[in-house]
């Protein structure tokens, strides 16, 4: 397009210019690049506040990548492969790993006491479904967490802080953030714990985080870094202005961005991944925010990445269903590298192979998208993936977008396929998705899923429980049985349990004790604010547990509470609670013991 074509179909571009000289740079960007048809499409009859927001904002994009992203967008679709392509990969099964599960576990806790590790929740989602579909999660649930019970949530907070466990209502940022508690606990040392955020949940998470402050984590113990944005195509191929603010549809640069911004300068110069290298930090575990399963410090799969001298360990679960929705490590023939094939591009007859002899499918792994980096493997730019279809607002109305985003398993492609590994693990122990607000992979069945798990915790430490009863144990590094949590314990149809407390710091004094009975729909929510005491960060994320801060709780022997009663008991920091031996609650009661105070029951 000539200039005075593009002055001549947007009269303002002449007004905005003449406010703001130096946008004429801009202007000369997108003629060059054969951009300037988001000004005559979306922009023709726009103010020139508008086609300044509009040209301002198109000097932040990088042409380069917008002209891959019309390539890809021009190119034919390829075809999928087939089983001449492709051979599986060779996953380490469960039975595999038992044989060197001692070693494995020995190698990882070594690991996370030494500081090698850090956690990394791709935290960029915003929760939209899930926060306008509470009515009808509502419905599906037989009663709703407390978090839910008592909270209106904005349909744009960010998915993490969905609260998804299933009685107290936890949210997955919080689960995150007590695992990293536990295991400082343990070892004496924090964890890094880093999200990627994206500009629709960077603030939104900082501001929850620094209110929550779950059980005193530290305010400095987590980082937060967001992913770089990606401008939205049209069909044509063109920038879309989104409002008649004249702004640009833009996203994240999905999941497999963390590698760019990892590697992109910091304020002070240094980049995070230099940071991170700096403190000791050898290895990132990488998982989706919303799998309230990723358990990202679990020690033996930790040390397996480490023995084998892996760049970077998948963990796959293997599939339900040959058309389950993950991604299959596969080998490419081809090339010999490893990649990750993609659900929706997989040919369904090569998703159903089977092996002969055994039945199995052949390519049987499924990706969870929980994995193992080495920071020394970690490139800035992988092959992006381009994704189509998607219907957005603009200026003219409803207009189908493309977007191009990277996913962090390709990786694997710029690798030595012998450095890379696919690790199975169970899928009730680390592999909860939570894509839909109902069904399946939904806020429902992770929630059923972390009542499920926790049942059989207490249930292998004594305790007797209905199918229909409600569990929800927070992690406090020390087992159940330690805690004296579930010897003898009843909970009857429809009860619900949640307990957050540890032993006495300065005495050892248990929890629990044995005989404790909820009957037929009674709840008991045992809630310490500081069950560590007070957490202070020294350098070298040293941790130290402060124990004058510590909420104290006791739960005496024989403690009932009757059908349908509700007991609520809450400990601040510092404060102690005891309920007596023998305690029969057959009325609803909401306990709450003050910073500092001391009460007995």
């Amino acid at each position: 397009m000539e200039r005075s074509e593009l002055f001549r179909i947007c009269p303002a571009l002449g007004q905005a210019l003449a406010a703001e000289p130096q946008l004429a740079t801009a202007v000369a960007r997108l003629l060059e690049a054969g951009l300037a048809g988001v000004l005559t499409r979306y922009l023709a009859d726009a103010p020139a506040p508008a086609i300044a927001t509009c040209l301002r904002e198109s000097l932040t994009i990088d042409l380069a990548r917008v002209e891959l992203h019309r390539e890809l967008r021009r190119r034919s679709e390829l075809a999928p492969l087939g089983p001449e392509d492709v051979e599986p990969v060779a996953l380490v099964t469960l039975e595999q790993q038992a044989a060197r599960q001692a070693a494995d576990t020995a190698a990882g806790e070594a690991a996370l006491a030494a500081g090698r590790v850090a956690a990394l929740a791709f935290a960029g989602g915003a929760g939209t479904r899930f926060f306008s579909g509470l009515a009808e999660l509502e419905g599906a649930l037989p009663w709703p967490n407390e978090v839910l019970a008592t909270t209106r949530f904005d349909a744009g907070e960010p998915k993490g802080v969905f609260p998804i466990s299933p009685v107290r209502g936890l949210s997955f940022y919080e689960l995150i953030l007590a695992d990293a508690l536990a295991l400082a606990a343990r070892t004496g040392r924090l964890p890094w714990v880093l999200m990627l955020t994206s500009s629709a949940t960077h603030a939104r998470t900082r501001a929850f985080l620094e209110r929550a402050a779950p059980w005193g984590f530290p305010p400095d113990g987590w980082l937060l870094f967001d992913q770089s944005e990606e401008p939205r195509l049209d069909v044509q191929g063109e920038l879309i202005a989104v409002d008649d603010q004249g702004h640009l549809a833009s996203t994240g640069d999905g999941h497999g961005g963390v590698y760019r911004a990892l590697l992109r300068p910091a304020a002070g110069g240094a980049s995070l991944h230099a940071r991170l290298l700096a403190e000791g930090v050898e290895h990132l575990v990488m998982h989706n925010v919303d799998n309230a399963a990723a358990r990202p410090f679990a020690p033996a799969r930790i040390g397996f990445h480490l023995r084998e001298d892996a760049l970077f360990t998948l963990s796959a679960t293997r599939k339900a269903a040959p058309e389950e929705k993950v991604g299959v490590p596969m080998r490419l023939r081809s090339t010999g590298r490893i990649e990750v094939v993609e659900y929706n591009v997989l040919d369904p007859a090569l998703a159903r192979l089977r092996d002969p002899a055994t039945g199995r499918l052949v390519h049987e792994a499924g990706n969870i998208n929980t994995s193992l980096v080495a920071l020394a493997a970690v490139r800035a730019e992988i092959e992006p993936t381009l994704y189509t279809g998607k219907k957005i607002a603009s200026r003219r109305g409803p207009v189908e977008s493309s977007s191009l985003e990277m996913l962090n398993q390709h990786l694997t492609r710029l690798l030595d396929p012998a450095r890379v590994r696919a690790y199975e693990v169970r899928r009730e122990d680390f592999f909860m998705p939570t894509k839909n607000v109902t069904g399946v992979d939904s806020a429902v069945s992770t929630s059923q899923a972390l009542s499920r798990r926790a049942a059989r915790l207490l249930t292998e430490a004594g305790a007797a429980l209905e199918p229909s009863a409600m569990c929800d144990l927070a992690s406090c590094d020390q087992d159940l049985a330690a805690r004296g949590l579930g010897p003898g314990w009843l909970l009857g149809p429809g009860a619900r349990l949640y307990v957050c407390a540890r032993n006495d710091a300065r005495d050892g004094a248990p929890v629990g004790a044995p005989g404790l009975t909820l009957e037929e729909g009674a709840s008991l929510v045992a809630d310490c604010a500081r069950p560590y005491g007070r957490c202070q960060l020294l350098p070298g994320r040293r941790l130290v547990l402060q124990p004058e801060g510590q909420s104290r709780l006791r739960l005496g022997r024989g403690l009932v509470v009757r059908r349908g009663v509700r007991v609520r008991l809450r400990v601040a920091e510092g404060g102690s609670l005891r309920v007596g031996d023998g305690r029969v609650f057959a009325a609803d009661a909401d306990v709450e013991v003050g910073p500092g105070q001391r009460l007995e029951l």
